[in-house]
């Protein structure tokens, strides 16, 4: 197990222990993908799936962020 499981596995921990999942209060993705298995296979798929569209998104801007802040700093 990588690093990055290892954390990811215990952000979840953190998650479904302290912060709980109080109904129409409190709700991160992983805790609705997890309340969605078993039983709700395709929800928890598309939930996965617009998970792991908003993080491609986020690091494209990211990336394009830094080469431009990367361009202004070298004075081009």
């Amino acid at each position: 197990m990588t690093d990055s499981n290892a954390r990811s596995l215990s952000e979840f921990g953190a998650t479904t222990t302290f912060v709980s999942d109080i109904p129409g209060q409190t709700r991160t993705i992983a805790s609705a993908i997890y309340s969605k298995t078993p039983g709700g296979d395709v929800e928890a798929l598309r939930l996965m799936l617009v998970s792991i569209a908003l993080s491609l998104i986020a690091l494209i801007a990211a990336d394009l962020l830094a080469r431009r802040m990367g361009r202004r700093l070298a004075g081009e």
